[in-house]
């Protein structure tokens, strides 16, 4: 799979991906500058480099967009690893090295453009204390219950009723 041969399709790309043709593009941008900054000056183990050096031309995920795309079918899809590395032409334990690699690259990117989801509350009041309207998207949750019918009472909200 690699991002030349459905690049033409934009619903092959949001199905992929999740990204219309254009969003993926733009965060391709971004993404691959810190791609190249990364592989500049670190190895792929993570320690610093004597001197300064470029990406292999034989590496299995050659472009940016192969990259990105490697990344964001994983997220989307949520494959095994070896149905992934299978997929992209690789082994599994290439694929889990590269997801290592590439999603720390993905969240630097997100940083700089500054649209990582906020996750001290703190700071998320400050942002949402100017909006007027905001909508939560929320996945439930279950949770332990005490075997104490005491506490039970003081912690059960009494919306649902409990599992028997």
């Amino acid at each position: 799979l690699r991002y030349s041969s459905i690049s033409k399709d934009e619903k092959t790309i949001r199905s992929h991906t999740g990204l219309t043709k254009a969003e993926f593009e733009a965060l391709a941008l971004v993404f691959g500058q810190e791609w190249e900054h990364y592989i500049r000056h670190y190895t792929w183990e993570g320690k610093l480099r004597q001197r300064q050096s470029r990406e292999r031309r034989n590496s299995v995920l050659v472009t940016v967009e192969d990259k990105l795309l490697f990344l964001l079918y994983y997220f989307k899809l949520n494959p095994l690893q070896e149905v992934l590395a299978t997929a992209f032409g690789m082994n599994q334990p290439q694929a889990s090295k590269w997801l290592e690699l590439l999603r720390s690259r993905l969240l630097g990117a997100l940083d700089k453009e500054k649209v990582l989801p906020e996750r001290k509350a703190e700071r998320l009041y400050r942002v949402l204390s100017s909006e007027t309207r905001v909508i939560i998207d929320a996945t439930e949750r279950s949770v332990g219950r005490s075997i104490d019918g005491e506490t039970q009472k003081e912690y059960y909200s009494g919306k649902k009723k409990p599992y028997h």
